[in-house]
């Protein structure tokens, strides 16, 4: 507002309408431009998507913008499937599911779903722990875990600092051990976490994940980051500020922490860790519910990949992030299915994805035989080359 009673805008009319043609299935460039003629005229980061618009409702045209998720699981849970697929994985209370499965030990990514039955029927269950290993083996990995409470250790001591408030805890032994303090860890061979509580306007939001430079050949168009390097906590904190929930409001409390070096010594409810490592590197938002409102008394585990090296991104990939690394086409429009989960994955039933616990291996999808779903996407790929070509003949 300036004077006399002059309003300047700090949002485009284009932001709100962007991510609601996006949730009608426009998403070609040139449809995007016809639609809303002035987008051009502001930043990508500006524009809200169908995610952030619907959060609550898997969509049949998720946007690609570069801040929306991509490889990974939202704590409700949503799965971000690899090629713009949105759909919701009910999983059983108590239970492990393989979401990545590499061939030849090169890495199993594993969640448990929990339920809180303070919150709505429909909503009421959510992604509480996850496991990173490579090898398949515990002493290469991670696991994390929440509990309801925080620990005796953390609830007592007052000059204590914790993850989560207590409530969050880290294990690099096969859950042998845990620490929840706040820190810059190495472990196994060249991986590493940092994890730190984080202000709530500067938790991150669903981003794309890069591919290092030596592949050629990109996953998905947009930035693209070289191989992980080494960089201090607050470099990770400040990365891709755009993908921040409010990133203006976010930017003072980075700066107080520039300024005191006290990034660690922080308290909070809601953490944030970044998980690097030579193949894979990860961002994690732990969230719980609002203190003064346990209307839905939750804690949740957002996770998404963030760099994939090309060694990695060549090799097949199983499980039900996995599956979704190739495009599945309907036969009779030839347009890639993004919402039915029936048809992106090949177990029909969630059981089909359950692991032995948070270091399982072994699922019932990864001995069913794909050979009918290779084949109908080939199929469908092929008419839908040849439905373009005669578009193509038309309008020329």
């Amino acid at each position: 507002m300036l004077e006399p009673g002059i309003v300047i805008p700090t949002t485009p009319w284009e932001s709100m309408w962007n991510g609601v043609v996006r949730w009608f299935g426009i998403t070609d460039a040139a449809d995007l431009s016809e639609a809303l003629p002035n987008i051009g005229a502001f930043p990508a980061e500006d524009m809200l998507t169908a995610q952030e618009l619907f959060v609550d409702v898997p969509t049949d045209a998720p946007t690609d913008a570069p801040t929306d998720g991509d490889g990974g699981f939202n704590g409700d849970p949503v799965i971000l499937g690899l090629q713009n697929q949105v759909f919701k994985f009910d999983g059983r209370d108590g239970a492990w599911y393989a979401n990545l499965a590499i061939p030849r030990n090169k890495l199993q990514w594993n969640m448990q779903f929990k339920q809180f039955n303070s919150c709505p029927a429909d909503a009421n269950m959510f992604i509480s722990s996850m496991s990173l290993s490579t090898e398949l083996s515990s002493n290469s990995g991670i696991l994390l875990v929440t509990t309801p409470e925080p620990i005796p250790e953390c609830r007592e001591n007052p000059d204590i600092v914790c993850l989560g408030d207590g409530t969050l805890h880290i294990s690099f032994d096969g859950g042998k051990s845990f620490i929840s303090k706040p820190g810059d860890y190495q472990y196994a061979s060249r991986h590493r976490i940092v994890a730190h509580n984080t202000f709530g306007a500067c938790s991150r939001k669903w981003h794309d994940y890069d591919i290092s430079l030596n592949q050629k050949q990109a996953l998905r168009d947009g930035g693209r980051r070289a191989t992980v390097r080494e960089k201090k906590p607050l470099q990770l904190l400040l990365e891709k500020r755009h993908a921040m929930i409010e990133p203006k409001e976010c930017q003072a409390w980075i700066d107080d922490r520039t300024k005191q070096d006290d990034l660690f010594q922080q308290r909070g409810q809601w953490s944030t860790l970044y998980i690097e490592g030579p193949l894979v590197s990860f961002h994690v938002e732990y969230r719980r519910s609002d203190w003064f409102d346990k209307r839905c008394d939750f804690q949740s585990l957002d996770a998404w990949m963030t760099s994939v090296s090309s060694e990695l991104e060549q090799t097949e990939w199983q499980g039900i992030l996995g599956e979704t690394k190739q495009k599945i086409y309907h036969s009779s429009s030839g347009e890639q299915i993004v919402s039915d989960r029936s048809q992106l994955l090949r177990g029909q039933d969630d059981a089909d994805y359950e692991v032995d616990g948070p270091y399982g291996s072994s699922f019932a999808a990864l001995q069913k035989q794909s050979t009918k779903k290779q084949h109908g996407f080939v199929k469908n790929a092929i008419t839908s080359v040849i439905q373009s070509v005669e578009k193509s003949v038309v309008s020329s």
